[in-house]
């Protein structure tokens, strides 16, 4: 499990760096588009996304990272995938969400990332649907214009833990600038 705290913190770094070059962004999961850098095809980094659409209402989003580099991280290791986020980072945080947990109706604070490190978890969108994340997954929450409908008055998505077992996640807010440009749309990344 220490592998995967160290890879979250990885790409947290990552996303801080400025003097990268790749030009990361996000498409639809089943986009025909793909990345060739150096010689080599950049392998699938999936995520899913919690969205609002125009009333307000959210729904979960199927995404990919495109745009990666095949190239030394740290010369003179030997190259590997490497993107950086062209927003700002706000701040790193660890959740805990104990066994048996359930929330209540919220929009994120903000743009984040949350990645699972241990255990499983699910939310809930006004749609319907139901995302169950595990260990490695990574979620895009982007549903911070989610509000009230005549119809619905839940907003954004209700969280749970999945399992007999904590979830443990690392949440990677953007500063408040991403907002208008990481909210409009279900792959706005």
């Amino acid at each position: 499990m220490k592998s995967l705290y160290t890879l979250a913190l990885a790409c947290a770094a990552c996303a801080g760096m400025a003097n990268a070059n790749a030009d990361v962004q996000s498409v639809p999961k089943e986009s025909t588009q793909m990345t060739h850098s150096n010689g080599q095809l950049q392998p699938p980094v999936s995520y899913a996304t919690l969205w609002a659409d125009e009333k307000g209402a959210t729904q979960v989003g199927h995404c990919r990272l495109e745009g990666l580099e095949f190239k030394s991280y740290a010369p003179p290791a030997a190259p590997q995938w490497v993107g950086v986020s062209p927003d700002d980072i706000e701040s790193i945080a660890y959740a805990v969400l104990p066994v048996g947990y359930v929330g209540n109706w919220h929009h994120a604070p903000g743009p984040q990332w949350v990645i699972t490190l241990q255990g499983q978890w699910s939310v809930e969108t006004t749609d319907g649907s139901v995302l169950v994340q595990g260990p490695g997954e990574m979620q895009f929450n982007a549903d911070t214009r989610s509000r009230p409908r005549p119809d619905d008055e839940r907003v954004g998505h209700l969280t749970r833990t999945v399992g007999d077992q904590p979830n443990v996640q690392l949440i990677i807010k953007l500063k408040p600038s991403a907002a208008d440009k990481r909210t409009n749309g279900s792959c706005a990344y």
